[in-house]
């Protein structure tokens, strides 16, 4: 077997070896356990927040409204911003505890509420950082 082959073949075993391994241990939230999303629509206004359960956080960087394919500007209402050197993404800006935001739509920005999304990731501190999630509302 040529090293190549040798090198896929150790990628591909690590991989699945340890692909299961962080949910392993038993007090890992699952990632709608460890971020609590609520949101809604009022009138021209989106309104999101999460729970965030003590030892994981969100990253600020991975927020977005989206509404099809235009990114709609947001105001943070509440939050606990805290700048870290995480051993995930380096110098990072996350948020812990509790997070609000408001989206307000003003002048017709779009002419409708249609398809609107809300995308975000976090991590259990120093153990996984989950997929970026993406929520329909």
């Amino acid at each position: 077997m040529n090293r190549k082959k040798l090198l896929y073949l150790f990628v591909f075993l690590s991989g699945f070896i340890f692909s299961n391994s962080p949910f392993a241990d038993n007090d890992l939230l699952n990632v709608d356990e460890a971020f609590i999303f609520n949101a809604e629509v009022k009138k021209n206004k989106i309104i999101a927040s999460w729970e965030i359960k003590p030892g994981y956080y969100l990253y600020k960087k991975s927020i977005s409204i989206q509404n099809s394919n235009n990114i709609i500007k947001y105001n943070f209402i509440s939050k606990n911003e805290l700048r870290v050197f995480d051993e995930f993404f380096g110098e990072s800006v996350i948020f812990k505890d509790y997070l609000s935001i408001v989206a307000e739509i003003v002048d017709n920005e779009f002419s409708e509420f249609n398809d609107i999304k809300v995308a975000y990731q976090g991590c259990a501190e120093g153990r996984y950082c989950y997929p970026k999630m993406i929520k329909s509302l």
